[in-house]
């Protein structure tokens, strides 16, 4: 009984002294004590192979590659026709084939478990463009006003009937007034400063009197008989020279008469 109580009180004593050896598990007793994790393992990837052809087999290059789905990524065909794309997860994804002179694609495909996928597309040329449209007819000439009766003028007759005054600088008459051109004599004593028709050409013609007209920079004698054609637009005026005044016939053709804002 004595030996029996000193065994016990030795264990006790032991316990005591170590406390972590009642918590430590046992390890070699089966479905008992803590088991170890096992390391995390990296997801797995794989690599795609993308070939883009035409109808006949030939690679194209220059292919812009635009893939969603699983992973994302913007790819473009090398000269062979072919782009890797790498790293890519098991899962579906969608490649969108873009290229000019050619119809876009869209492609889906699935990757599982497999190291090399390769993938090839044919893209079909895209349809010429349509022809530009037709040229819309001409416009239709206009319909023209009836010109009205012939007119006969005696111009030295109308002179002596119509002489400028003597204090006058410039005297203007309207001889025709037709849908498309005035005729108006012009009696000028004083030069006539420059000015330009818009809309008409001026057709002039020197009945009497001498002197000039400057078109732009360049300067043209005028006597008796000259003959001269102002193309519309074209700034010019007239200078007198000599004792009397000069008298010229001016045509304005291209617009229809106005004798209210005739022009000189």
């Amino acid at each position: 009984m004595r030996m029996f109580m000193l065994v016990a009180a030795a264990g006790l004593v032991a316990a005591v002294a170590h406390p972590a050896a009642q918590t430590q598990p046992n390890q070699g007793t089966a479905g008992r004590g803590t088991v170890p994790r096992r390391p995390a393992v990296a997801a797995k990837t794989t690599s795609a192979r993308v070939l883009v052809k035409d109808q006949a087999g030939t690679g194209i290059s220059g292919v812009r590659l635009l893939l969603s789905g699983a992973s994302t990524g913007e790819f473009t065909t090398g000269a062979a026709g072919t782009a890797i794309v790498p790293d890519l997860k098991d899962g579906m994804y969608r490649v969108r084939c873009e290229r000019e002179g050619y119809i876009t694609l869209e492609r889906e495909f699935t990757l599982h478990g497999a190291t090399w996928n390769p993938i090839d597309i044919v893209l079909d040329p895209a349809p010429p463009p349509p022809p530009p449209p037709a040229a819309p007819p001409p416009p239709a000439p206009p319909e023209l006003a009836p010109g009205g009766p012939a007119i006969t003028v005696s111009i030295p007759d109308f002179v002596d009937k119509n002489f400028i005054g003597g204090r006058e600088p410039m005297k203007e008459s309207i001889i025709a007034c037709k849908p498309l051109e005035t005729v108006r004599l012009l009696q000028m004593r004083e030069a006539v400063a420059r000015h330009v028709h818009d809309r008409v050409d001026e057709v002039v013609y020197v009945v009497a009197g001498e002197g000039a007209i400057k078109i732009g920079d360049e300067s043209v004698a005028l006597r008796p008989g000259s003959l001269i054609v102002v193309p519309h637009g074209s700034g010019h005026g007239f200078e007198r020279r000599g004792r009397n005044p000069m008298i010229v016939l001016s045509t304005l053709v291209g617009a229809a008469c106005e004798p209210s804002k005739a022009e000189p």
